[in-house]
């Protein structure tokens, strides 16, 4: 027997494609009725449900990558990441209709980068200051659609 010590051959993997999938099944949930059309004219819950099926793709690829292939080992959770991605999730949904797309953006990519190490004040900014200008273009004049771009707008 070789020097490596018992137990799951990719821990990280396993959990990892555990959670893709479990997200996807929750997706699935929630949108289970959502109207999905017909092949002329597709509802409003088709681009949930295939996104959904992705996620539990990939979620279940990962897994099956895990179980057949030595990797990482699941040593510790880093927390920071975790808890600042899911509060920024959280405040996008509080934030987009009262303050607008350009507040609600800088607050969730503040978190982000906080959730991360390495960056700098200025490769931020330069982000910061592109994503709003695609943002705009694409959500706002590109698909019309009906989100304030400031809060007294």
């Amino acid at each position: 027997m070789s020097g490596r010590k018992p137990g799951l051959r990719s821990g990280q993997d396993l959990l990892c494609g555990a959670l893709f999938a479990a997200v996807g099944a929750g997706a699935l949930w929630i949108g289970r009725n959502y109207p999905m059309g017909t092949p002329a004219r597709l509802g409003s819950g088709v681009f949930p449900w295939l996104l959904s099926w992705g996620l539990i793709g990939v979620g279940a690829t990962i897994f099956v990558k895990g179980l057949l292939t030595d990797g990482k080992r699941l040593e510790g959770w880093a927390w920071r990441p975790v808890l600042l991605i899911t509060l920024a999730a959280v405040a996008f949904a509080l934030l987009i209709e009262p303050a607008g797309l350009v507040a609600t953006m800088l607050v969730v990519m503040t978190l982000g980068a906080l959730a991360g190490d390495g960056h700098t004040l200025r490769e931020l900014s330069v982000f910061m200051a592109v994503m709003i200008v695609l943002a705009i273009g694409i959500f706002i004049w590109g698909l019309g659609m009906p989100i304030r771009v400031f809060p007294w707008s």
